[in-house]
């Protein structure tokens, strides 16, 4: 590309972990949830990304997964350990519902695409659980799944199907395939055995790592006129297109043309790619006037460029450091010690007490040990550190 940097649009500084999931509004194209393993959630703003909208945290365990609500725009959940968290944006920090879902950690938490209320969880204790959270009380000893599908294997990620009554899961060890379920109930099932998958999805080598469903069609005056295909990739580095015939769409209780009421999100939202150079599209649509080039998203109409941020040296900045946003050198003069300062989230600077001094050093008597030094989480963090704390130091090569 012409400009290295110009597909990037905001760098989002504020969690001090490793982010595990970010989830988009169904409703707003610029309200975006991030995740992270230090228990936080954060919503984001697009049009002013200095800092979050709102956070929640859960205080006691990392988050693994935060879904907006497809059908309120008010409402998130996210999954802490074995718990779930229902959040509504307009009663602050307290969570509307805490639900301890599972045995084991959650790992993946999916919103019903008809009825607010309803979401799923999976876990690798081999369920899948259906709720309706307006049904659990505060009372952790009450609560009760609407649900429960009983899988052969750990499940990765479980998700409702954008068609009929089924979901999707995705083993997360010893299954290639995703299985398919029908989630209404049956007076003859048996809650001690599997259930039974009405579809398997195969083709792949290796373990799935994620799936998504497309769709070609409209709904128009509530008519469903939909078709579907499934997308796969894994570790086998395949991505495979599924096609889902009529039977398949049958068994979980879909008819195509057949009357029925739900919101569809994100209808009528602008599309967006970058298979071109984005530069050379910012610079053609600067050319054209308003009537010319219609309406454009408020990423791009009202909002300026965001460079990559730049924080100082080790301990200075802070994670919501003043320095972001600021511009930096252009990579081609700029060393690799120096690019990785660049890119990498700074840390809150810490206090004196926190070094403390060795007396038994080989490098040196009055040499500084810094604790942290053994928790680093990559290696261009520490290599960073190196650079800053021992500036005589040449590094030859730095891939």
């Amino acid at each position: 590309m012409a400009n290295t940097r110009s597909s990037v649009e905001h760098v989002l500084h504020a969690h001090t972990r490793a982010i595990t999931d970010i989830n988009f509004s169904a409703h707003h194209p610029d309200i975006l949830a991030t995740c992270a393993v230090d228990s936080f959630v954060h919503c984001w703003d697009l049009r002013r990304p200095a800092r979050p909208a709102m956070t929640f945290c859960d205080w006691f365990a990392g988050a693994t997964q935060v879904k907006w609500n497809r059908q309120n725009s008010h409402i998130m959940a996210s999954s802490h350990d074995k718990f779930l968290r229902i959040w509504d944006d307009r009663k602050g920090a307290h969570p509307l519902r805490s639900i301890e879902a599972h045995d084991t950690k959650i790992y993946g938490v999916d919103w019903n695409r008809t009825e607010t209320t309803k979401l799923m969880t999976c876990s690798l204790d081999r369920t899948i659980k259906l709720w309706d959270y307006e049904k659990q009380t505060d009372d952790i000893r009450t609560h009760e799944p609407e649900e429960i599908v009983r899988t052969s294997f750990p499940v990765w990620r479980a998700r409702y199907t954008p068609f009929g009554f089924g979901l999707l899961a995705m083993p997360q060890r010893g299954d290639y395939d995703l299985h398919l379920y029908d989630r209404r109930p049956t007076e003859s099932e048996d809650d001690s055995c599997v259930t039974p998958a009405v579809y398997r999805f195969g083709g792949h080598e290796n373990q799935v790592k994620e799936f998504l469903w497309r769709s070609r069609g409209n709904v128009t005056d509530n008519i469903d006129d939909r078709e579907f295909q499934l997308v796969s990739w894994g570790t086998d580095r395949i991505l495979r297109l599924h096609q889902v015939d009529e039977d398949v769409l049958g068994r979980v209780g879909y008819e195509k043309g057949v009357n029925r009421n739900f919101n569809v999100t994100r209808r009528n939202a602008v599309y967006k790619t970058f298979r071109d150079d984005p530069s050379k599209n910012v610079q053609a649509a600067s050319q054209d006037s308003p009537s010319t080039y219609g309406i454009r998203s408020a990423l791009t109409a009202r909002m300026s460029r965001a460079p990559v941020s730049f924080v100082g040296g080790y301990g200075n900045g802070g994670f919501m450091s003043p320095t972001a946003g600021r511009k930096t050198q252009s990579p081609k003069d700029m060393d690799p010690i120096s690019w990785m300062r660049g890119v990498r989230i700074g840390k809150r600077e810490q206090s004196p007490s926190v070094m403390h001094q060795s007396v038994s050093s080989i490098l040196s008597p009055s040499l500084k040990i810094d604790p942290s030094w053994d928790v680093f989480e990559s290696l261009g963090e520490e290599i960073t550190h190196v650079g800053d704390k021992f500036r005589k130091v040449k590094f030859d090569h730095v891939w």
